[in-house]
């Protein structure tokens, strides 16, 4: 038993020491020719930044070693927690280190993909597998740890923040917000650029000294957590800046929107200060105008600390605000988007709240109806709307004349589905389950049969499966509302929906009517949305179809890992300590990342035809009944989609 445990740890550290590293390496080199973008190229900031990355990595196992007396953290955990030395700074210095080391490093060598491809995904995916993962592994050996380490949230508690805690807001909030935003300001405009001035811009008188109001959010956005007196508070800030952050940087990188600034010889000390901040800006990262979003955080903070002076604050906002047109810095757009992000992050319960509401409500929306022994169930038509849309979306991409494609794949998809969960999750309760990964199987011979029936590239129709894919998951994951499939594990009525229909799943099957469940559906559909975006984008850049093939396959697998760790089917098997979809996402990565270095053609034009809806509405029919029409008396196997 001692030999196995050691050659198990010899082969875990030459995975991640040596293996995954080589990988990674050989996945920036092959994939170079398909990132041609500017890479910092200050050497002295390079290498320090890589050997601040290398001081976390050594520091964090030799502090394991010493305090812990044993490595890794999770596979094969020490005898002591550590809580001491590094990791009194951050609860992850390992893989806090290995992801600056990955951009450090790539920046020294000047590759533009590991900079800017494949460093960034290596950080997507280190947060999936300590989410997904490590976190819950480390709770089940040493237990729930209560210790906070410097870089971490503020605690949900009305007491006074320390120092400490002041730090760590400044190090956790501005930090990610400044390399972001000069990340999209150091790419300048990309290649398909759009600018978003309209002619009323145009209208807008340009004013020096209105820069007085332009300028003086770079100091009023920094007091914020200077002026906050509770922990809360201050979480509450953490929070609204890492989602004003995250939504701005996902809508630069999306939308290659541009401003179009004012032209202007400065006049007076306002437009030498102006002038001076326009040579370190620039016109991207502008929609939405993260200048309104800090103006509205300072507001609605200050108002917080300072209440009787709510409206002057609001009033300080609203004067920044116009400043960014009156500068010519930003458009009326730019202005406008900037305004809906701060809506969004300040009533970000109050919408996820409603969108809970929502999905609750569809979760518990089953209807059924009855004609002698056959049964229709209305989630069907979830399904026949997915492949109905997947359709006319694959057909696309191949024109009218091979429109029967993405009939066949949506044919082949549901047979694959349906062989692979009588194999893999199969229940006493169901005859005629569904299984995600059984249909991506399914899809993959339908794309082969496709290739030889038709002269079809064979990467142009998986591409154009791929692009279809996140928008067929996403309608099909509200027939998994309304039938209970893929549920949550029971979590805390803030986050949770509750399924109370008594043929729902989770009653019939899992036994948890009226409990409060994480909306794994719901998370679902998010990921699938940035998913399908993303795709969209890549194909705007025209990005290779092996290039967005292996996207889609990186990007779902990042999404499912950490979506499965939120799930809580009782039918979900397990394989040497994850769940067997984790370790299908982590293969769904790695193919992806292969795909990305694989030469392959480029994705032809998006073109709708007569034909498409005639297979797409075929194809609709055939899966609603497929997915919503049974034999509710029968046991027969594939008889029934529930009991009766």
């Amino acid at each position: 038993m001692q030999t196995k445990i050691i050659i198990g740890k010899i082969g875990y550290g030459i995975t991640f020491i040596i293996v995954i590293p080589a990988l990674l390496i050989l996945w920036a080199k092959y994939t170079e020719i398909s990132i041609q973008l500017p890479v910092p190229g200050n050497q002295f900031l390079n290498y320090s930044v890589m050997l601040t990355g290398l001081f976390f990595i050594i520091s964090g196992m030799l502090h394991l070693l010493i305090f812990g007396k044993g490595l890794p953290m999770n596979a094969f955990p020490p005898k002591y927690f550590v809580t001491n030395g590094i990791y009194a700074i951050t609860k992850h210095p390992i893989y806090f280190g290995s992801v600056i080391f990955s951009f450090g490093l790539s920046a020294v060598m000047q590759s533009a993909s590991g900079f800017w491809f494949v460093s960034p995904l290596f950080t997507l995916m280190i947060i999936a597998y300590t989410i997904g993962f490590e976190n819950e592994r480390t709770q089940s050996v040493f237990g729930k740890q209560t210790y906070r380490p410097l870089f971490s949230i503020s605690e949900n508690s009305i007491e006074k923040p320390a120092v400490n805690d002041k730090i760590a807001a400044y190090i956790l909030t501005y930090l990610p917000w400044l390399l972001i935003y000069e990340a999209f300001i150091f790419l300048g405009a990309p290649k398909d650029a759009i600018y978003t001035n309209i002619a009323l811009d145009n209208q807008i008188p340009f004013l020096e000294f209105s820069a007085v109001f332009y300028v003086s959010i770079y100091l009023l956005a920094l007091l914020i957590p200077l002026m906050l007196k509770t922990k809360n508070e201050l979480r509450n800030f953490e929070i609204d800046v890492w989602l004003a952050t995250g939504i701005a940087g996902f809508l630069y990188f999306t939308l290659p929107f541009l401003v179009k600034q004012q032209d202007f010889t400065p006049h007076s000390f306002w437009g030498d200060i102006l002038w001076y901040d326009r040579s370190s800006d620039g016109e991207s990262a502008s929609f939405p105008a993260f200048h309104v979003i800090w103006a509205f955080l300072f507001a609605r903070y200050f108002s917080i600390r300072f209440n009787k002076l709510k409206f002057l604050w609001f009033t300080l906002a609203i004067l920044i605000s116009i400043s960014c047109l009156t500068t010519g810095s930003h458009s009326i757009l730019d202005v406008i988007a900037g305004v809906f992000v701060f809506i969004i992050v300040r009533f970000r319960i109050e919408i996820w709240d409603f969108i809970r509401f929502l999905t609750e409500r569809l979760a518990n929306s089953w209807k059924e109806w009855r004609f002698g022994k056959v049964r229709i169930i209305n989630h069907g038509f979830y399904a026949g709307a997915a492949n109905f849309v997947g359709t006319i979306l694959i057909g696309s991409f191949l024109g009218g004349k091979y429109a029967i494609s993405g009939f066949l794949i949506g044919v082949f998809g549901i047979t694959g589905a349906a062989l692979w969960a009588q194999f893999v999750e199969g229940s006493p309760k169901l005859q005629r389950p569904y299984g995600y990964y059984g249909g991506v199987i399914g899809v993959f011979f339908a794309c082969v049969l496709i290739i030889i029936l038709f002269p079809v590239n064979f990467y142009i129709i998986v591409a154009a499966s791929a692009f279809a894919a996140p928008w067929i998951q996403l309608l099909g994951r509200l027939r998994c509302l309304v039938q209970g499939c893929c549920h949550g594990k029971p979590v805390n009525d803030k986050l949770g929906i509750r399924f109370t229909h008594p043929y729902s799943r989770v009653n019939k099957i899992s036994g948890l009517q009226g409990a409060f469940l994480h909306p794994t559906q719901l998370y679902s559909i998010g990921t699938n949305i940035i998913t399908g975006l993303v795709l969209i984008r890549l194909f705007n850049l025209n990005r290779s179809a092996g290039f967005i093939i292996g996207m889609y396959l990186i990007l779902n697998g990042i999404g499912r890992f950490v979506e499965e760790y939120f799930r809580g089917e009782a039918q979900t098997p397990y394989w040497a300590g994850m769940r067997i979809y984790q370790w299908l996402a982590v293969l769904s990565i790695m193919m992806g990342a292969v795909f990305t270095c694989l030469p392959s053609v480029d994705m032809i034009g998006f073109q709708l035809t007569p034909a498409l809806f005639y297979w797409a509405t075929a194809l609709g029919i055939l899966t609603t009944i497929a997915y919503g029409v049974d034999f509710p008396q029968s046991n027969r196997r594939f008889a029934r989609l529930t009991s009766a």
